[in-house]
């Protein structure tokens, strides 16, 4: 998994991090979702939205180059694609 994943807590896009410094509980969580969902394409034909953990944390992914990532999730924009008020990543 590509350590440039960005993630921000579900309604919080300011409160963006990179995947490696989810709580390792969420991190397994999204491992196991990435591992279980990529190439599987049975009964998975739409992405998901958000990555929910079983401690109760919900993510969404708001940038990634990894394409296992892309093709399980929706990516939204956080606070570094313009939503924090400054300039727009490159």
């Amino acid at each position: 998994m590509r350590p440039d994943t960005a993630l921000a807590p579900t309604g919080e896009p300011r409160k963006e991090i990179y995947v490696y410094e989810l709580p390792v509980c969420c991190l397994r969580s999204l491992k196991e979702t990435v591992v279980s969902r990529a190439g599987s394409g049975a009964g998975h034909d739409r992405r998901l939205l958000t990555l929910d953990c079983g401690c109760g944390r919900s993510w969404r992914i708001t940038s990634s180059l990894d394409e296992r990532v892309l093709g399980v999730f929706v990516t939204h924009a956080g606070a570094r694609a313009g939503a924090g008020g400054g300039p727009p990543a490159a």
